[in-house]
């Protein structure tokens, strides 16, 4: 009987580790793919900016240097109904505007002596000359050239503050308007082939001029046109050592190869007509 008890009490125990060992294999595996899982998993990478390309810019290739056709056109001044003793150099203001809207419309780009280097890179440029220092520069030529926004050259004779009523407030606020660039035409508007046996004074009337103009302006021109066009190989010698450029009265256009002491330059007179004036600029 008590053999029969202990075998009894040794099933149940068997019994009871069977099942405990059983369900904890079933816990184990029932955890187990959720482990698995979760450990076979990359781990999460913040989200990021895709790589940008590094950006290549394209170098805008050079524009080779090459010799260009210039017109250099010639005024004077500028008067409507009332011009002086010698007329032909009063040109009406309503021509001068007439012929600036035209260069305008056929993409005539307007430049100075400061652009002289780049000159071929400009498309189509022209340069406005105006000689002596009229006040009517300031009364006539002036307001065309703000409302058009056009630039001129304007070689002042020294004395023209004096004898043309050309005022230094005038010639400043044309200059600082940046729509007039002040060179030189001496001091007194001698003609310089008559004077160049005299070295003091022909350098006088080169120099003088310069150094005026750059104390009231704050540059120092870089170009004189002859007055009357006189020069010869005294004056270009002596004007090279106060100037870059000298301009006479040859008429034509002019190529920047040719001589710098020698620049063309076409005369622009008060009766010049608007289809004159086209086949002039355009030969």
């Amino acid at each position: 009987m008590r053999n029969f008890l202990r075998l009894i009490i040794i099933a149940v125990i068997a019994v009871f580790v069977f099942v405990a060992c059983a369900t904890d294999e079933a816990d184990y595996y029932a955890v187990l793919p959720t482990v698995a899982e979760s450990s076979t998993q990359p781990p999460t990478q913040p989200e990021t900016e895709p790589p940008t390309e590094p950006v290549t810019e394209t170098a805008t290739e050079a524009i080779p240097f090459k010799h260009v056709d210039i017109p250099i056109l010639m005024y004077h001044t500028s008067s409507e109904n009332n011009p002086g003793a010698l007329a032909e150099l009063y040109v009406r203001p309503s021509e001068f505007e007439r012929q600036i809207v035209w260069l305008i419309e056929n993409g005539f780009t307007f430049v100075t002596f400061d652009d002289w280097d780049y000159l071929h890179t400009i498309e189509r440029p022209i340069m406005l000359t105006f000689d002596d220092g009229y006040i009517e520069n300031y009364t006539e030529i002036f307001p065309i050239l703000q409302r058009h926004n056009a630039t001129i050259v304007l070689f002042l004779t020294w004395n023209s503050i004096v004898n043309h009523g050309f005022t230094e407030d005038m010639i400043m606020t044309m200059h600082n308007s940046g729509l007039a660039s002040f060179e030189s035409h001496s001091m007194t508007h001698p003609n310089l082939a008559n004077i160049s046996s005299n070295t003091d004074r022909l350098n006088f009337e080169l120099s003088q001029s310069k150094n005026n103009i750059a104390e009231l302006t704050g540059r120092a021109p870089i170009a004189i046109a002859y007055p009357a066009g006189g020069f010869n190989d005294i004056v270009k010698q002596h004007t090279a050592e106060h100037y870059r450029f000298g301009l006479t009265v040859i008429p034509g256009i002019h190529n920047t190869a040719w001589d710098d002491f020698e620049m063309r330059r076409v005369r622009i007179n008060r009766s010049t007509t608007l289809d004159t004036f086209i086949n002039l600029v355009s030969q």
